[in-house]
Formats: C-alpha cells, structure tokens, sequence
C-alpha cells in the first residue's frame, strides 16, 4: 500500500496527469514539497541550477542501473542535502517498504536534515498520505507502508548497524570522526538490490578525509 496505489484505486477521481506527478519526483517536489528559504519563507521547492545536475546524474545512473551510489562533492548552499532529503522523502511515501537513514557528522546537522524531512510531511496536501504511526525528534514511520525515516550521528561508532536500510544519506562525510567503521558497518546494511541508494555529500575537508 502507497500513495500511488491509493491514488490508482479512485481512478474516476484521479487523471493520469496526476499519477504521473505522483511518480515523478522532479514534478513531486514542484507540486506538493515545501522548503524553507535562506530568508525563512516557505515556498514551493523548485530546483536550482545545482540540484538540476545532480539530479540528472542520479537518474541517468538509475536508469542504467537500477540502484543509485555516488559520492558528491559540494559547494556550500547549493541545496544538494535538501534535495536529497526530498529524494528520500518522496522515495519513502510512494513506495513500501523503504527506509531511509540519515547519518551527519554532528548533532545539530543531524537535526537541521530531519527537519527538513519533518516540514515536507507536514506541509504536504491534505490526505496525500496516511499520518504518520511514529513521528519524533528521531524517527518518521508509515505503518500502512513500512516505511520511514530515521537519523543518527556519526560520533557513535556503531549507530545503525542493526538495521536494514534502502536509503542512505551520508552528510558532511569529509567530518565523519569514525568514517572507516561507518563505511564496515552502516554502509554494509544496505543491500546491493535494485532500488536502493546511497548519497554521500560533503563541503571539502583537505587531503587525508
């Protein structure tokens, strides 16, 4: 059960324009996903310059190959975490069973990305998606979908490590204090199934990281 499916079950009140923009996450995140601007306004989440590449990128890997793995080297403030964080967001709603994980290299990243994630379902239209079965400062479940959310920090050597995960979103990864236990512990639980996706960012930290 998703959204998707539900939308497909009222066929005589949904069109085909309208499931395509379910499906589709570039037309999803214009149509339903809200940000907050550098400015503190709310507004529609159009894609920038910046997020237009990536996105490109990541979608032609995933056509190729049916799963996604890249490593990305950003400027600060060009978006790439918001738009990851809707990636995963949208992924997480319109699919079941898939569980994203967040790991940033300190407790206030930590909670800045899982806020985005939090805005996006709070602001999302009315009855687009079942409420949420689990909603914390850590932890965003869809019972209904079996799917979710959850964050840690990578100041923890072991955080995740017993988890099954589709979605993983590595931030600031250049500042991971534990970066080689992480990548023998929380990188190895997801598979290498169709589907699935792992997102390391990071601003430049020197040689040696």
């Amino acid at each position: 059960f998703t959204i998707i499916k539900m939308f497909e079950d009222k066929v005589d009140k949904i069109s085909d324009k309208q499931l395509d923009t379910l499906r589709d996450f570039y037309k999803f995140a214009h149509k339903f996903l809200i940000i907050r601007t550098k400015s503190g306004i709310p507004k529609k989440f159009f894609f920038n310059k910046a997020q237009i590449y990536l996105h490109q990128k990541l979608e032609k890997q995933k056509e190729e190959t049916g799963k996604v793995r890249s490593a990305i080297l950003k400027g600060r403030q060009q978006g790439v975490s918001t738009y990851i964080q809707a990636r995963d967001f949208h992924s997480v709603i319109t699919s079941k069973g898939k569980k994203a994980f967040i790991l940033t290299h300190d407790k206030e990243a930590t909670k800045n990305l899982f806020n985005m994630a939090v805005r996006f379902y709070e602001n999302l239209d009315e009855g687009l998606v079942p409420k949420a079965d689990t909603a914390n400062a850590k932890e965003l479940y869809f019972k209904d979908f079996d799917s979710g959310y959850a964050v840690g920090t990578a100041g923890n050597k072991s955080v995740g490590r017993s988890q099954t995960i589709q979605l993983f979103h590595g931030s600031e990864v250049a500042y991971w204090k534990f970066a080689e236990e992480h990548a023998k512990g929380i990188l190895q639980t997801v598979s290498n199934e169709k589907g699935t996706e792992i997102l390391l960012e990071s601003t430049a930290n020197g040689i040696g990281n």
